[in-house]
């Protein structure tokens, strides 16, 4: 009888315990928040919010950079990046866990980095991660779209 019990118990905790993340297991409007800080940070050119805003290990590979770049290098070449961004249609945040995000949209960038203009229409992917607390981005690609 107590086999049973047991094996009853260990079935409920199964099909009760922690399942995969769902879109109520991460707060949209608190990663759109980040990301809209970040965003800011680098139009005012704020480097020490940027480095906040970002983890330690952060990557940005965008067709403009050249390739892959941290933290330093993209507070380096901030100088360099003239750039406006609109947004089209909506912003998709899909959790990767509790304390882990995806957010996709197409954008609409006008601007130059080192005097060569931006590509116009890009697909961005950022993944942000929570950390003390705080959604910061961990990852951020840029694709070209066609026109």
């Amino acid at each position: 009888m107590r086999k049973y019990a047991v094996l009853m118990s260990l079935l409920v905790l199964i099909g009760f315990g922690p399942g995969p993340a769902r879109a109520a297991d991460v707060d949209a409007a608190a990663v759109n928040a980040a990301a809209k800080a970040l965003d800011d940070a680098f139009a005012s050119g704020n480097a020490a919010e940027i480095k906040k805003l970002m983890t330690a290990d952060h990557v940005s590979v965008t067709p403009y950079y050249g390739g892959p770049q941290t933290t330093d290098q993209q507070i380096a070449s901030l100088p360099e990046l003239k750039w406006t961004e609109t947004i089209e249609g909506t912003v998709k945040v899909s959790p990767l866990g509790p304390d882990a995000a995806m957010r996709n949209f197409i954008s609409k960038m006008d601007g130059t980095f080192k005097g060569k203009a931006l590509p116009s229409r890009v697909y961005v992917t950022e993944i942000l991660v929570k950390q003390d607390g705080a959604w910061v981005e961990r990852f951020y690609q840029v694709t070209t779209l066609a026109e």
